[in-house]
């Protein structure tokens, strides 16, 4: 039974998950259960994954199958969300693997509306035995490069996943981008610094933010 998630919005006084990630642990291959994720996109479409090894030994794989119009950054989240969910119905710490180092850096981000991202915050908050690390990806790393051959796979054989809604999830993503964009154009620009002193927002990147709507 899938465990049931509680949509939180973290505090950064309290965004303790920072603890459970790491993007320069070394690899290394061991005895106990360690999952690997990843996601695809073709022609064909896009599909996600997570595989389970333990002593060297496969002993889980899930697959799932996303539409053509979802991306690889939405595919590698959904891969390392049910990885987490899989993990957490155990209590042992357990370590889950992914090649996406920009999965990880999102769900580091404390004020992400990305509500994938938030969904695993918070399963990383209420599971705090869980850990996610970063693999190179493409590195002769063979239980990582299995879930790669699984994520291609799940394209065409994958559960159908109904969980994503892109345009909601692309328009977001796209005013954080242009809200950053606008405000770092206005912190460190060469005019308007009179102005700066006292606004400090820029309307340049609220407007922006408005065009993207």
């Amino acid at each position: 039974m899938k465990k049931k998630i509680t949509n939180l919005t973290i505090h950064p006084s309290l965004f303790q998950i920072i603890d459970q990630i790491s993007t320069t642990e070394p690899y290394k291959e061991g005895n106990s259960l360690m999952f690997f994720t990843d996601g695809s996109k073709t022609e064909m479409g896009t599909g996600c994954s997570y595989c389970a090894f333990e002593n060297g030994i496969k002993v889980l794989e899930w697959k799932g199958k996303l539409e053509k119009f979802h991306t690889v950054f939405q595919a590698e989240l959904m891969g390392l969300k049910e990885a987490i969910i899989r993990a957490s119905q155990g209590n042992e710490i357990t370590k889950i693997w992914t090649d996406s180092l920009s999965s990880l850096m999102a769900v580091l981000d404390p004020h992400t509306h990305h509500q994938l991202v938030r969904d695993i915050q918070s399963l990383l908050t209420q599971n705090r035995n869980i850990l996610v690390r970063w693999i190179k990806a493409h590195a002769g790393y063979r239980d990582n490069e299995e879930a790669d051959t699984v994520a291609e796979n799940a394209i065409i054989e994958g559960v159908v996943m109904k969980a994503l809604n892109p345009p909601c999830e692309f328009k977001q993503h796209l005013e954080e981008m242009i809200f950053k964009k606008g405000q770092n154009l206005w912190d460190n620009g060469s005019t308007g610094r009179s102005v700066h002193k006292v606004l400090k927002k820029s309307a340049i990147s609220s407007t922006m933010r408005h065009l993207a709507h």
